[in-house]
């Protein structure tokens, strides 16, 4: 059983190592992690919410935000934002989960070494060159295009499933 501080430590991890590329210096990171909770709604249809992640346990879906703000006094140049995430550790990344407006969305599965289109992803199984699926992803980058005023911020997400 996964208990909080262990979730926690997840998101810590992942606010950590995400980064800002350096032409962006005056813009700061905040991570977030959110338990995707599953109900049924009062006309019986299976719904979501995002709830506090106090307690989370394998097979739970949690939900990352990296807010990214300005704090400098200038403007940061368009296309010059980019975030990058790894998957945390002891989850995998949810198909078409990563979300960022404005931005381009790339991965990695080789440990962010290099970062590609999805479509483009491929790892080699058992000798042979396949495509890779979303379980194999290791790190997401995400490129914002606009530029990025003083004092505004902006947002990425991406959801996870713990093992």
């Amino acid at each position: 059983m996964k208990s909080t501080k262990h979730l926690f430590g997840i998101a810590l991890a992942a606010a950590s190592l995400g980064w800002i590329a350096p032409a962006a210096a005056d813009v700061a990171l905040t991570t977030t992690a959110q338990k995707i909770e599953k109900f049924t709604a009062p006309d019986g249809a299976v719904a979501t919410r995002l709830i506090p992640a106090q307690k989370v346990l394998p097979g739970d879906d949690v939900r990352y935000t990296i807010t990214f703000v300005n704090g400098g006094d200038k403007p940061v140049d368009a296309g010059t934002v980019v975030v990058t995430n790894p998957v945390p550790e002891h989850t995998h990344y949810i198909a078409d989960s990563a979300f960022g407006s404005g931005t381009t969305i790339t991965y990695s599965v080789d440990g962010g070494r290099t970062f590609h289109p999805a479509a483009d992803l491929m790892v080699v199984r058992d000798g042979v060159k396949v495509p890779a699926t979303a379980e194999d992803y290791t790190t997401i980058r995400w490129k914002f295009a606009p530029a990025l005023a003083p004092a505004a911020q902006s947002f990425v997400s991406f959801n996870v499933r713990l093992d």
